[in-house]
């Protein structure tokens, strides 16, 4: 909805707040500055057309690792900052709207950050629920085939990170799932180059669902500060995955407004 100055208690009224945040990241000369932004307030809006609520601006200056960085232009805020800015901003969009709000990630560093900013947020207000939710886990499994192992989709619990390219469309940064997506929000912001040689073919080691590397050995080979086949971006895919991951997110806010209101004590246990 659309909000004016004289309307608070009616955005208070509303089931629902969203925040989209992303960030200023490069993602290959193929991909629009503002990758993650572009999509995750995509989503938001997509999702305020299915369901009511309060959308508020995203937040787009983020921590963004120096994995990316030394490849291209970024904009980052240290971490010690970043936390500090975005528990306010969760903080702030509490007191003003409904005291339950979606955040919408679009940027895998964020993650930790938000679940340490909302569990400060929620303390200060035990009445407060907030979920987040990375937009890129809704996708049942890559387009093209099922996880070499037979393992199961985000909508159940599993991790798509770990998976090979099936087809060629698979989860790297910057590689054609993600610029399919952000295609279809901006179409005129993704430029899909032509040949083979800017296709760098995705890693996917076994461990990477549950390990992390930082420092040495943190990209995957061949990593250019981006990875994947993106000769195969493709706009009526990114299109369908938008669907996906909007139906995914209604799902996720029907389940969770029906979670809070069947909590009965104050101190948010169900």
């Amino acid at each position: 909805m659309r909000l004016r100055g004289a309307e608070r208690e009616r955005a208070a009224a509303l089931p629902f707040a969203v925040l989209a945040v992303g960030s200023i990241e490069y993602h290959g000369a193929h991909g629009p500055f503002g990758t993650d932004t572009v999509v995750a307030n995509g989503f938001a809006e997509r999702l305020a057309e299915r369901r009511p609520c309060l959308v508020f601006p995203p937040v787009s200056y983020t921590f963004v690792p120096r994995l990316t960085r030394r490849f291209g232009p970024a904009a980052s805020v240290a971490p010690e900052p970043f936390l500090a800015y975005l528990t306010e901003v969760l903080r702030g969009v509490l007191a003003l709207g409904p005291r339950r709000l979606l955040v919408i990630n679009g940027h895998s560093e964020n993650q930790h950050a938000l679940r340490l900013a909302a569990e400060v947020a929620c303390e200060d207000d035990p009445r407060a629920s907030v979920v987040i939710a990375n937009w890129w886990k809704f996708i049942a499994e890559p387009l093209g085939g099922a996880p070499p192992n037979g393992g199961g989709a985000p909508n159940g619990g599993g991790t798509p990170a770990g998976w090979a390219e099936a087809d060629g469309f698979g989860h790297g940064h910057g590689g054609p799932l993600e610029m399919s997506v952000a295609a279809a929000f901006d179409a005129r912001g993704v430029e899909r180059p032509e040949g083979e040689a800017a296709d760098v073919p995705y890693e996917a080691p076994w461990w990477r669902a549950a390990a992390q590397v930082v420092g040495r050995g943190q990209a995957p080979a061949g990593f250019a500060g981006y990875h994947g086949r993106i000769s195969t971006i493709d706009l009526d895919r990114g299109r369908r995955l938008v669907d996906e991951v909007t139906d995914g997110l209604v799902r996720l806010v029907d389940d969770w407004v029906a979670r809070v209101d069947a909590v009965g004590s104050e101190d948010g246990t169900v």
